[in-house]
């Protein structure tokens, strides 16, 4: 078929417009590669500023935290010393306090403590005067003064009544009450410990009674007694020291720590007018006792060489 001219022109323009629009196209895409690099130092400047943004607000959010924390640790510091001086405080009150009660409580011990001084020292005024003016006779005190000490000393001396014991003694002696070998209230108080070291067994059992006065201010009472004594087997050979010599067979003192030695003796007390004991003498008969149980009188001899217990009057010596 042969072509007309109309239609190689329609042909042509078609072509014509086909060719703009594919340069169009591609003039376009060859452009964006050009606009996408004048674009990138903006983009590169907002990403730079918003960096800078979020590491200042991060950087003062951690510096604000850093200050919240000091805050409160000063503030945890402040509120722990508050405690401490609150705590502090409460206990001086305390403490205060118990020393006021204390303070109150001592003044009223001290109180009491005069009382009872001032009750004693008229308690013992009056007994004095009592004992110069009795109302009965100076016999009857010195007997009923004689008979409280065989009431106290009946079981010799006890360590659980030992003050009492002592007591009773320095209250009815004179100072210086005199003995057949002892002179002074604290030699009899130390008799009577050495008894209770030396003795397991020591009765003291009063049985006839004499009563007499002597001159116009004493009274003299005489009594007969009978002593009952069992040594320590353990502090024999103290009394006896030839025990530890072998010049005596332990054999032959088995019956002064295994039996009941009865000692027969007097005890006289002298009541001057003041009401105490200024003469309290003792009298034993231990060297007779000794050559019963020894059965002769050279063992006792033997045995009491060197011996601390005094035959006459049963002293010991102190080591």
């Amino acid at each position: 078929m042969e072509t007309q001219p109309a239609d190689r022109l329609a042909f042509a323009s078609v072509v014509v417009s086909f060719s703009k629009v594919l340069y169009t196209r591609n003039a376009f895409v060859s452009l964006k590669p050009h606009m996408a690099v004048i674009a990138t130092p903006g983009c590169c400047f907002q990403e730079l500023q918003s960096a800078a943004n979020a590491q200042a607000l991060a950087t003062t959010n951690m510096t604000e935290k850093r200050a919240v924390r000091a805050m409160k640790k000063r503030l945890q510091d402040r509120l722990y010393q508050r405690k401490l001086r609150a705590k502090r405080d409460q206990k001086i009150c305390s403490l205060e306090h118990d020393v006021q009660a204390l303070e109150i409580k001592i003044a009223k011990l001290y109180r009491d403590l005069q009382l009872r001084k001032l009750a004693a020292a008229n308690a013992e005024t009056q007994r004095r005067q009592q004992l110069q003016r009795p109302d009965g006779s100076l016999q009857d005190h010195a007997r009923s003064l004689v008979m409280q000490f065989f009431r106290v000393y009946q079981n010799g001396y006890s360590l659980p009544l030992s003050s009492m014991q002592e007591r009773f003694l320095r209250s009815i002696l004179a100072t210086d009450v005199e003995g057949t070998d002892l002179r002074g209230v604290d030699a009899f108080i130390q008799q009577w410990r050495l008894y209770d070291q030396h003795f397991a067994l020591f009765v003291l059992e009063p049985q006839i009674w004499k009563t007499h006065d002597v001159g116009d201010q004493c009274v003299m009472v005489e009594v007969e007694v009978m002593v009952y004594l069992r040594c320590h087997r353990q502090t024999i050979d103290r009394l006896f020291p030839s025990l530890k010599t072998g010049k005596v067979d332990p054999e032959l003192v088995l019956p002064l720590v295994t039996g009941t030695t009865a000692v027969a003796g007097t005890h006289t007390f002298v009541v001057d007018h003041t009401g105490h004991v200024s003469t309290l003498l003792v009298n034993l008969q231990l060297l007779e006792t000794l050559r019963r149980v020894l059965g002769s009188l050279q063992s006792v001899v033997q045995l009491t060489d060197g011996g601390r217990i005094a035959l006459s009057s049963g002293t010991i010596t102190v080591a």
